[in-house]
């Protein structure tokens, strides 16, 4: 039995490095979400809401467990109070353009839902202003990634196969599920997968960025199953405030 969670994309040559299981309870490089502790008023909603009960109260303030989160992100969408934050690499970014680096981005495509009439041109010409060497649509890797799965079926060596390109689903299948870890398809996800094929093409030298609308993505940037395929991920309302800060309108 195959389950399929998402597939997408267009043909691109080129092989996927295989997936590379990490320690169960793996710790992240950097912690990805933060608290501002001044804003944590002790309304423990954060601690009702974790699916995964990965938040702890400590010292009068809310504390994630980062040996248990899955970094689904809803403890950061409910708390009322502002006291949680995304730990940001634009000034990462920002600092590879003023280094001279050839910073390339790939891009989600669910940029669709999250800039109004936007289309790839105008996203592309927008990254370009600001420094950015080029552009690309992640869903070059899905396509290579969605051919992997196909070859993976045809040889007939996993009896059941789980695949997904949410690093989330994949915590959570390795911190809570880890009998099901065996049938994790051992194929990358199409953002680390496109890094990959641009580090490639362009050279091993270059600056990788995805920019999408999901924290987890972070850390998959961060593991080490990646490779350093992508150097830095910035969140789509991110990029949104940098081009507004830079005065760019994707209009234009």
């Amino acid at each position: 039995m195959v389950y399929f969670l998402l597939l997408t994309g267009r043909v691109h040559e080129r092989e996927v490095i295989p997936f590379v299981k990490r320690p169960k309870g793996a710790l992240y490089k950097v912690s990805i979400i933060q608290f501002k502790e001044a804003n944590c008023k002790n309304c423990y909603k954060c601690i009702r809401s974790c699916q995964v009960k990965s938040i702890a109260f400590k010292n009068e303030q809310a504390e994630i467990t980062e040996k248990e989160c899955i970094l689904c992100g809803h403890c950061f969408l409910v708390c009322p109070q502002n006291a949680k934050y995304i730990n940001s690499s634009i000034e990462k970014v920002k600092g590879y353009l003023k280094n001279g680096d050839k910073v390339y981005v790939s891009v989600a495509p669910s940029f669709a839902s999250c800039y109004k009439d936007a289309t790839f041109p105008k996203i592309s010409s927008a990254l370009k202003k600001l420094g950015f060497a080029g552009v690309e649509e992640t869903s070059i890797g899905a396509a290579q990634v969605s051919r992997n799965f196909g070859e993976l079926m045809k040889e007939h060596k996993m009896k059941n196969i789980i695949t997904t390109c949410c690093p989330t689903i994949v915590l959570l299948v390795e911190k809570y599920y880890p009998e099901l870890v065996p049938y994790l398809a051992p194929v990358d996800a199409p953002m680390t997968a496109h890094g990959k094929m641009m580090k490639e093409v362009y050279g091993s030298r270059i600056k990788t960025v995805f920019v999408g609308p999901c924290i987890s993505k972070i850390h998959e940037a961060q593991d080490e199953a990646g490779g350093g395929a992508i150097d830095a991920v910035l969140l789509f309302d991110e990029l949104m405030k940098w081009l507004e800060d830079e005065g760019i309108d994707l209009e234009a």
